[in-house]
């Protein structure tokens, strides 16, 4: 058995002249083996059939591949034969790959890893780990994937095969360029570029075509670019199989010079090319479901939205079902753009975190940048400020961080473009001389972050001083406007100087209580305590958390005087609000407790309306006199109700109670807490006597079993308007 086995693999290469004998010699000595020689035959004639690389075939036909491959590991399984069935998990890796099946694909080889390697099977095994990157690769996983070719890559170097060689190299290339490392992408692709392409790699000579174009847009030579695809589109007239192929390639250059109606004419031929085409439907499917997700682009820059989203729908299914992750994110943010300028901004925002998903799963930070802009530009559509300007800044900080490496990137992209046309002992006197300038470069960029580090700093002390300047100014006009509107009063109803003494001193009376209550609630020491903490974080080199924190201490600013010009607020902004007071103490105290906030009964927030920043008093409070003391994790739950025009809060702690919280206390301490009920207490009286109605809180102290303190509890009483009663 394993005698015949090995005569037919040593005779093969004499007896067949070409790959089509080779198959056609298989298929004829097939019937006469037996065991494990059938079983080889199997497998290599399955080979032979699914891998358009690598096995250099012209005839691929996955549905016959599968056919042998799954003979192949029947019969491996019944003779328990391991190589037999290695081999056959490794092909039929292959062909779920040449489906788009990148699940099964990656089933099915991680199963053949281990077999190819026990026994021994250096070319499978290897073969297999770059195929697994590349499974990798398409499932987004760039990093993991970059692992598995540089893991594969020395077999390879070893052999000095030129072909294969050159092809690992694009692959490297394009995972460091789907994760925004322009340097790394470059330095692959410029070693793809020194191979020179036999005559018989078409496929080579075709990829690196579109490798150049990336270099030639990453230069910002459009034209060059475009004119790298019509190369690539020449070159794959002379492939065996014609998919993507030439009209796909003559498509994608009429798109980058912006001739979409040509483009448009190329694209459609192309479909027609894949759908009349000679190989079996499974393997079609991809290519069809790409072509339909370029027809989508162009649609977008046609400006046919509808179009756009009618044509994405298959795809988006297809890739979403195989976890082609490199294909679906780019469709995504097509999709994502085409309901935004239809100003469909509930489907924009959908698709938009979508994208946002896979990009961040991936690492994929220019899609992820592109994300942040997308919602950026919906939440501005729809004036929701708030949400716009976190976006515009998550935009900014990623799109700065990409732009780093623009100096080193655009001399990698001019290098290269430059080395395309050079010999490989030109291109290697010039990697020399690049890798000589390679620390010169990356002390330029340090010293640009340092510079960033200082901006940012910078930054921060500004918007500090800005905000209290803001507060400020603001201040001064509402007493200006608050003294104009007493004089003309005054003017108006002189004759009846007992209801204008009284107008004006609950005028007074309003607006003192109303200032002491936003000095209350964000005190300059509060501010200068939020400063305090920014700055550590940037002392202590955590950017991300001090931009958090800033980002989180500007809105909460911008609500309160926002809302300090208001006499009712919905209550969804009151809620933010407080969201971002307790985000920001909790910072400031190291997470030492947790909150909640939870709804008794269903209430729609933008309906409700009730004065702006009652409740962050007695959280407050809470926090300060009851929870900071606390030995452990604090809780703070408020309790929401809306009923019979009746709006209830309650707000309880697990802190130490009132009574403990006396004995620790300053006096200093005290009668700023005495001062803030107090301020609270003459809002309400306000508001009663505005609305004619009661609101009112009462404050329970709770005890354990033992009758100690353990916690205290607020129930704030009052009557709210709904969205039909408030005219702004």
């Amino acid at each position: 058995m394993k005698l015949t086995s090995l005569i037919l693999f040593i005779l093969a290469p004499f007896v067949c002249q070409s790959q089509s004998k080779l198959m056609d010699s298989l298929k004829r000595l097939l019937p006469s083996l037996k065991d494990s020689a059938r079983i080889d035959c199997l497998n290599e004639l399955g080979f032979e059939f699914s891998d358009r690389y690598w096995s250099k075939s012209k005839y691929q036909q996955t549905d016959t591949a599968y056919m042998y491959t799954l003979q192949a590991l029947n019969e491996s399984q019944q003779l328990h034969y391991l190589k037999g069935m290695g081999k056959a998990f490794q092909n039929m890796g292959t062909i779920e790959e040449e489906h788009g099946n990148f699940i099964m694909a990656e089933e099915y080889i991680r199963k053949a890893l281990p077999v190819l390697s026990a026994k021994n099977m250096q070319a499978d095994y290897n073969r297999s780990l770059i195929l697994l990157g590349w499974i990798r690769h398409n499932r987004g996983f760039f990093s993991q994937s970059i692992t598995l070719y540089k893991t594969g890559l020395p077999y390879y170097e070893a052999l000095k095969n030129p072909v294969y060689l050159s092809a690992i190299y694009r692959i490297i290339a394009r995972a460091y360029d789907a994760m925004g490392n322009s340097e790394d992408a470059f330095t692959y692709f410029q070693k793809d570029f020194a191979i020179k392409k036999n005559a018989t790699d078409t496929w080579g000579k075709r990829s690196t075509a579109t490798l150049k174009a990336a270099v030639y847009m990453a230069a910002g030579d459009t034209a060059s670019a475009a004119s790298c695809y019509r190369e690539a589109g020449d070159l794959s007239v002379k492939q065996h199989v014609i998919l993507e192929g030439y009209h796909l390639n003559r498509a994608i250059a009429y798109n980058l010079l912006k001739k979409y109606d040509s483009a448009m004419v190329e694209m459609h031929k192309s479909i027609y090319e894949i759908k009349s085409s000679d190989i079996d439907s499974l393997f079609r499917k991809p290519a069809l479901m790409i072509g339909y997700g370029t027809l989508t682009d162009l649609f977008l820059s046609l400006r046919q939205f509808d179009s756009a989203v009618i044509y994405s729908q298959q795809p988006l299914l297809f890739f979403r079902k195989n976890d082609y992750t490199v294909q679906l994110m780019p469709l995504l943010r097509s999709v994502a753009n085409a309901y935004y300028q239809k100003h469909q901004y509930t489907d924009a925002t959908d698709y938009t975190n979508q994208l946002l998903f896979y990009a961040q799963r991936s690492g994929a930070r220019k899609l992820r940048r592109d994300g942040y802009r997308l919602l950026w530009q919906i939440y501005t559509a729809q004036r929701k400020s708030t949400f716009a300007d976190r976006y515009h800044l998550k935009y900014i900080l990623l799109n700065d961080s990409l732009q780093n490496d623009k100096y080193i990137s655009q001399a990698a992209a001019w290098k290269a473009i430059n080395d395309i046309n050079i010999n490989e002992a030109d291109y290697k006197s010039q990697l020399a001389i690049h890798e000589a300038h390679h620390k010169a470069k990356i002390e330029v960029l340090n010293n640009q972050k340092r510079l960033q580090f200082y901006v940012f700093t910078t930054a921060i002390v500004v918007i500090g001083l800005l905000t209290v300047l803001i507060r400020r100014n603001n201040r001064l006009k509402r007493r200006k406007e608050q003294l104009q509107l007493m004089m003309t009063e005054a003017v108006n109803v002189m004759q009846k100087q007992k209801q204008e003494q009284e107008v004006a001193q609950l005028l007074q009376q309003k607006s003192e209580l109303e200032m002491q209550t936003l000095r209350t609630q964000m005190n300059p020491h509060f501010i200068f305590n939020c400063l305090s903490s920014i700055n550590r974080y940037i002392l202590i080199n955590k950017v991300e958390e001090a931009s958090d924190y800033l980002t989180k201490f500007s809105r909460l600013i911008r609500m309160a005087l926002h809302n300090s010009e208001k006499s009712l607020i919905a209550l969804e902004s009151e809620l933010e609000a407080l969201r971002l007071y307790l985000d920001l103490e909790r910072l400031r105290f190291k997470n030492a407790f947790n909150y909640s906030i939870t709804f008794i009964n269903t209430i729609d927030v933008n309906a409700v309306y009730i004065p702006p920043m009652l409740i962050q008093p007695f959280t407050e409070n809470a926090i300060w006199h009851g929870l900071m003391h606390k030995k452990g994790i604090g809780c703070l739950e408020i309790q929401l109700c809306a009923e019979d025009k009746t709006f209830t809060c309650i707000i309880v702690d697990n802190g130490i109670g009132r009574k403990m919280a006396a004995s620790l206390n300053s006096r200093s301490a005290e009668k700023n807490k005495s001062m803030g009920m107090e301020i609270t207490t003459g809002r309400l009286a306000l508001f009663n006597k505005a609305a004619k109605e009661a609101a009112f809180f009462n404050i329970e102290d709770l005890m354990d079993a033992q009758g100690n303190g353990c916690g205290t509890k607020v129930t704030l009483t009052m009557p709210y308007k709904d969205l039909t009663e408030v005219v702004e």
